[in-house]
């Protein structure tokens, strides 16, 4: 169960993607300046300050914002729960603890090569160079993200080879319930 503090900016999240759900095109901007005018000063200053920007200039970015709309509810509802609350909000306060406790920065998200395989034969791709031999174990991948949890970090973005091919393992890794453990 999480804090109040969390409930509370989970609802208001919620409250907020789905004020957006009637017209995104229309009520992306109306929220935006609502979250200027209520945020603390400094609150994910240079973050909100690019979304207002791509929002007026109706760059690719706001695209892609506008393109999370076309995906299945359930999907998105999924993506907006783990980029917003997980990894940007709750992720965030926890890096923060962490960068003055321990006097380092901690990494929004992490880089993850679960495996040098590639199915695939893409031309001037490194993965080609390296074979088929280096995998990271599934104790290994659980022990990254444990300690990247624990730190605050919630964003994986597995890159390799091609991380399909260990489809099985990252299914796997998503079946576990994540729990701080111990270094």
């Amino acid at each position: 169960m999480g804090s109040v503090k969390e409930k509370m900016q989970n609802f208001a999240i919620q409250q907020a993607l789905q004020y957006i759900e009637g017209n995104p095109e229309e009520n992306i901007p109306k929220l935006m300046a609502l979250v200027d005018r209520f945020s603390p000063e400094g609150w994910y200053q240079s973050q909100r300050s690019a979304v207002r920007e791509a929002i007026r200039r109706k760059d690719n970015w706001y695209q892609l914002i506008l393109r999370v709309y076309e995906l299945d509810p359930g999907v998105r509802k999924a993506f907006f729960q783990n980029f917003l609350m997980n990894a940007s909000l709750k992720g965030s306060a926890v890096q923060n603890e962490v960068k003055e406790r321990e006097g380092c920065n901690v990494p929004w998200a992490i880089l993850l090569d679960p495996t040098s395989a590639c199915n695939m034969h893409c031309m001037g791709c490194w993965a080609a160079e390296y074979g088929n031999q280096l995998n990271l174990s599934l104790e290994t991948i659980d022990s990254v993200i444990r300690q990247g949890k624990a730190l605050g970090t919630y964003m994986y973005i597995y890159t390799g080879g091609e991380p399909l091919v260990r489809r099985d393992d990252l299914i796997r890794i998503c079946e576990i319930k994540r729990k701080p453990g111990p270094f």
